[in-house]
């Protein structure tokens, strides 16, 4: 877009994307800054369970389904412990409200595809490292591919990057809460379709496990682990073994590939308020959950819907900054 960007978003996750075509679409100009590239960004696997209200939500935007197709449906849960289960029918127990899969790195590739084809401008592989006030609102450094630093001035930032936005420490003003518990999560992708088509999850005197659909040929896998614990800690073997033992199936895992290991903090971190003049907060720079429940790529996606709703009649043809 021609110009200085009104809006500078910083991070083409969920919140971010979702933000930006919702600016798009009204003709307000903005530039997203994404540090990784955009290849890079497309096959991080992260969340991949999307609730009712989401989906129903991104209708109303115009975004599903004709950017987004929601089709695959998760409508029961399961509880184990060793020697009894427990399945939960709770699509049937909501009026028909399941959950839809979607992983969250296709979520993204897709946003980015429909953005930049109706001319929507994302850098990729360009990190803001900083943020401040500026003569116009805000001034941001941004290191770009071949490590040099520009300045860039908007109206306003909005962070949409994680726990560690230069946005979010520009605002000095801000409350953090912080909770942690002193456990992890190893998080393992199985080659392989799911055991069962529904969420499990499973209570063991070790610890727990649970299981994820992602898609037809692969499934996300979750073990309790001590905080102290590290990725080479857990060999394949080890973990295939132990998964079983706490899922309670046997040899079923025998011939599983398990890869992608990774690590979560078991932790909850709040920015209070999401707010401080020209700079936003949305996602998890402002609320990092814990990896339970699916909320951390629903809360940002419903932050981005009413944060774009309150920046679209300051800078849309309302000119009203009543709201924001």
């Amino acid at each position: 877009m021609p110009g200085r960007p009104g809006i500078a978003i910083v991070g083409a996750g969920p919140a971010g994307l979702v933000l930006a075509h919702l600016l798009q679409r009204e003709g307000i100009p903005f530039v997203v800054f994404e540090r990784q590239t955009r290849a890079a960004l497309c096959r991080l696997p992260k969340a991949g369970l999307i609730e009712y209200r989401t989906v129903r939500l991104l209708e109303h935007e115009g975004i599903a389904p004709s950017i987004l197709d929601f089709s695959v449906e998760n409508h029961r849960c399961e509880f184990r412990t060793p020697g009894e289960s427990v399945v939960l029918e709770y699509a049937a127990l909501t009026g028909g409200r399941p959950h839809y899969i979607y992983p969250q790195h296709q979520l993204v590739q897709r946003l980015c595809e429909s953005l930049t084809e109706a001319g929507g401008e994302v850098r990729f592989g360009q990190a803001v490292r900083a943020v401040g006030h500026g003569s116009g609102g805000v001034v941001l450094s941004v290191d770009g591919p071949d490590g040099d630093r520009s300045q860039i001035e908007c109206e306003v930032a909005v962070g949409c990057e994680g726990s560690k936005s230069p946005v979010a420490a520009a605002m000095s003003q801000a409350q953090v809460g912080e909770q942690s518990l002193p456990l992890r999560l190893l998080v393992l992708l199985g080659a392989a379709p799911p055991l069962e088509q529904h969420t499990i999850y499973a209570a063991h005197p070790r610890g727990f496990a649970g299981q994820m659909r992602r898609g037809p040929d692969q499934t996300r896998y979750f073990l309790e682990v001590p905080a102290t614990t590290t990725i080479a800690d857990w060999p394949q073997q080890r973990a295939s073994t132990e998964l079983s033992a706490r899922l309670g199936v046997g040899g079923r895992l025998n011939d599983v590939p398990l890869g992608e290991f990774g690590l979560l903090d078991m932790r909850v971190r709040v920015i209070e308020p999401m707010q401080q003049g020209p700079f936003f907060l949305a996602g998890d720079a402002a609320h990092l959950i814990t990896p339970a429940g699916g909320k951390g790529m629903n809360l940002a996606i419903q932050d981005a819907v009413e944060l774009g709703h309150g920046l679209i009649e300051r800078f849309g043809p309302k000119q009203d900054g009543t709201r924001l």
